[in-house]
């Protein structure tokens, strides 16, 4: 249940880590891709103000007027090949201005009495694997290892966003997220596409798992650091592919090698398997499987 009685998403939270915080109740939201419109849908239990403009026209001025407990950046650029061929404006948008705005609500949280708490979307794509050197999923404090420009703003954001003050922020990772969008950014509109599709184990996150793991460190004391944030288990984006098939959403898939991949496709596609012990705690994730079974019935 939220915080107000409601399931999220039809699954209950853990009990146990999750105390509400009556004092929290505006939330100041930067972002309208899949995970920021589903986000201002979804947190009714608070006072949401969509920021409709770029993170850098959010003067310190701007966050005192509208005056909110948190604020979530959802914003950012995603798509692989536009990445590369704007490199500039990708690392404006997707390092150097979270890190401007973080700085900002710093100097305000030096200031005033109402500290902002910072909640900052990141990428389970900051690691090429899809397990670390020692043949582990990756752990949130594992060092990244990315593979291309999008991946190297992220993980570099995030470090920097640490390194100025790790007290005051949170960064996730989700990983391959997915629901039931016609968003073109909804990992099962894309696999919807491809006629071939690997075999690779992979990580995978519901935007109601994100949904919930954004209540927990909006509501939480325990809410800082870096959370990896997925769906229990793994599985194959050409397995995804099958159950697409069976629900009559696309063509029965075939199958190709991550090898066969990596000559094609440039950027290069990264797998990455995620493991947050600290994570799975806090808010119980539902299993992949189950999880994809009930969104993609809901697409049909």
């Amino acid at each position: 249940m939220d915080c107000a009685g409601r399931s999220i998403g039809g699954w209950p939270t853990k009990s146990g880590g999750l105390a509400f915080n009556s004092r929290m109740q505006k939330l100041l939201l930067l972002g309208r891709g899949q995970i920021g419109s589903a986000l201002a849908q979804s947190l009714t239990d608070f006072e949401v103000h969509v920021w409709p403009n770029d993170i850098d026209d959010l003067s310190r001025e701007a966050i005192e007027t509208i005056g909110p407990d948190a604020i979530i950046n959802a914003a950012g650029r995603t798509d692989l090949a536009w990445c590369e061929a704007n490199a500039n404006e990708t690392v404006r948008s997707n390092l150097e201005a979270p890190v401007r705005l973080y700085e900002r609500i710093l100097a305000h949280n030096r200031d005033r009495a109402d500290t902002i708490r910072f909640i900052h979307f990141s990428s389970g794509c900051v690691w090429d694997g899809p397990y670390n050197d020692r043949g582990e999923p990756f752990g949130p404090y594992d060092p990244p290892t990315p593979a291309c420009l999008y991946s190297w703003t992220k993980a570099a954001a995030d470090s920097m966003l640490l390194s100025i003050d790790a007290t005051q922020v949170a960064v996730l990772r989700p990983r391959q997220v997915y629901s039931s969008s016609p968003m073109a950014r909804n990992t099962l509109v894309k696999l919807t596409k491809y006629p071939r599709l690997i075999g690779t184990p992979n990580s995978m996150t519901s935007i109601t798992t994100i949904e919930k793991m954004v209540q927990h460190t909006l509501l939480s004391e325990e809410w800082t650091g870096i959370w990896n944030v997925y769906d229990q288990g793994v599985v194959t984006p050409f397995e995804v592919g099958q159950m697409l098939a069976q629900a009559g959403l696309r063509d029965e898939p075939q199958q190709l090698t991550k090898a066969e991949l990596d000559q094609f496709h440039r950027p290069k596609r990264v797998d990455a398997v995620l493991y947050d012990a600290r994570f799975e705690a806090a808010i119980a994730p539902p299993e992949i499987r189950a999880e994809l079974a009930r969104i993609i019935g809901s697409m049909r």
